[in-house]
């Protein structure tokens, strides 16, 4: 075999190599913007455990700037934040120069202020902490439950008791 079939050779080989190269491009991000719409759903929909009401950032010089409501999934301080907003839609809030910066974040850019990594352990996190918070309201609701139940034994003792002196007293009055 002559060095041009050679080189043809492996010029073949490198516009299949690039071709594979594209495709497994568009099939990772496919699967990206399918994960981080789903991590999108997760977050949103617990949403009422881990959203904050006013997020807040403030400048070192001590200027405090409200963004509103949202779940914070990257917190870089006190002057940077990632938020994913009710819209649906990831935020960075940055302060700069005493100034509030909001830039608004495709969700294949994402990578670009956070890891993938991150961003799952984020969610994670937030579905830990919701399920400790269920746990914990669920220990206070049996606490309650059996106090409750406790007061209830000691008030039908008391009517068990007062019925039988009321009885009692009854019965002595007719003698």
């Amino acid at each position: 075999m002559s060095d041009i079939d050679e080189i043809k050779k492996l010029m073949e080989r490198l516009s299949e190599s690039e071709r594979d190269k594209e495709n497994a491009s568009k099939k990772m991000q496919e699967v990206l913007q399918k994960s981080i719409k789903e991590i999108k759903d997760i977050l949103l929909t617990l949403k009422k455990y881990i959203s904050n009401k006013n997020v807040t950032l403030r400048s070192y010089s001590g200027k405090t700037f409200a963004t509103g409501e949202g779940i914070v999934i990257f917190d870089r301080g006190i002057d940077e934040k990632i938020v994913l907003k009710p819209d649906n839609s990831f935020y960075l809030f940055k302060i700069e120069n005493d100034q509030l910066v909001t830039k608004k974040i495709e969700d294949l850019d994402i990578h670009d202020y956070m890891s993938y990594d991150t961003l799952f352990d984020s969610v994670k996190k937030s579905l830990i902490k919701c399920i400790q918070k269920n746990e914990e309201d669920i220990l206070a609701y049996r606490s309650t439950m059996l106090k409750i139940d406790k007061y209830n034994k000691d008030l039908e003792e008391i009517l068990a008791l007062k019925k039988s002196t009321n009885g009692k007293n009854i019965n002595d009055k007719n003698q």
